[in-house]
């Protein structure tokens, strides 16, 4: 109690130094909105207004308008239970070189309610949300559970463990699915733009648990660019590719193992696309041209690969 007094008046002293009145009313009104949807403990007010403190201790800045709370930075919520109501939360970036910043992380918590815009939704270790989100950089579910719509994903969803499953609709993805293992459970397929989708272990399941068939997945993903580069890694996958280009590229590190790391997920993965109206099994071998534009490092490089039908 005493605490908060305290940055209440550093608060009301700070304002009034730089020329503001201070608004202490609306500081405790954010604070007690807060401790209604995140635990008492995780909500505290600090002299520049009122924080979230993560389950891993930082301190995220927090700001409350017109039914939107937007987070600044990155959280995690652990072992509690979440309920928005009538409110939206946005997560926002605070730089622009942090992978992780503007990132939600679930785990053994339940979270209800809808989600305006963040970079990455973090599902683990039992996790559920439930609730629509508008806008995503990435999703990942790791023993956990998603339920609701997602308008867009802007580079990749990754389901990689057998309790995963994501269920609802996803309107568009921008680069590529990832199904390690788990479910995706939709009765409309997401138009995947970035041309390829990546299936191993997971399942693509309609609402009555019938499989799409991979007609129809293909069918909804875009035409891939010319050289458009693609990230595989792992063995034992099926990857269905978009029609159109003859040749895409794959990163590699410059050192001489890294080629062979290549070759190797080449030969252990399996590529599909569709010709014809038919599901036709494709390979991948290395281009006679590796002239490529695009912009290498001293770290890695590029390989360009053809796609040929396999003999």
């Amino acid at each position: 109690m005493y605490g908060n007094i305290w940055a209440l008046t550093v608060f009301a002293i700070k304002a009034l130094l730089s020329g503001r009145w201070p608004d202490i009313g609306k500081v405790i009104s954010d604070v007690n909105r807060l401790r209604k949807i995140f635990p008492a403990k995780a909500v505290k007010i600090k002299p520049s207004g009122s924080v979230v403190i993560s389950d891993a201790g930082s301190e995220m800045a927090v700001a409350i308008k017109e039914g939107v709370i937007s987070i600044y930075g990155i959280i995690t919520l652990k072992n509690c239970v979440i309920l928005l109501r009538d409110m939206t939360l946005n997560m926002e970036k605070i730089g622009q070189k942090i992978l992780s910043d503007g990132s939600l992380w679930i785990e053994n918590t339940l979270f209800i309610g809808n989600i305006g815009s963040l970079s990455n939704l973090n599902i683990v270790s039992g996790g559920i949300v439930q609730g629509d989100v508008s806008n995503v950089s990435m999703v990942y579910i790791r023993d956990g559970r998603y339920n609701g719509t997602i308008g867009k994903i802007e580079k990749w969803l990754h389901i990689s463990n057998p309790r995963a499953i994501v269920k609802g609709t996803i309107g568009r993805v921008g680069e590529a699915l990832y199904l390690d293992a788990g479910e995706l459970i939709t009765d409309t397929l997401p138009y995947v733009e970035g041309g390829y989708v990546v299936i191993k272990d997971g399942k693509i399941l309609r609402t009555d648990a019938t499989p799409w068939p991979w007609e129809a997945i293909i069918n909804n993903i875009s035409p891939l660019k010319e050289d458009h580069e693609i990230f595989l890694f792992g063995t034992g996958g099926n990857v269905l590719l978009g029609g159109a280009a003859t040749h895409v590229l794959c990163k590699e590190g410059t050192d001489p193992y890294s080629r062979y790391k290549t070759e190797n997920i080449i030969a252990s993965n399996r590529f599909y696309r569709l010709i014809d109206g038919k599901i036709t099994e494709v390979t991948l071998k290395s281009a006679a041209n590796q002239q490529i534009e695009s912009q290498a490092n001293k770290f890695y490089t590029f390989v360009r690969l053809e796609i040929v039908i396999k003999a």
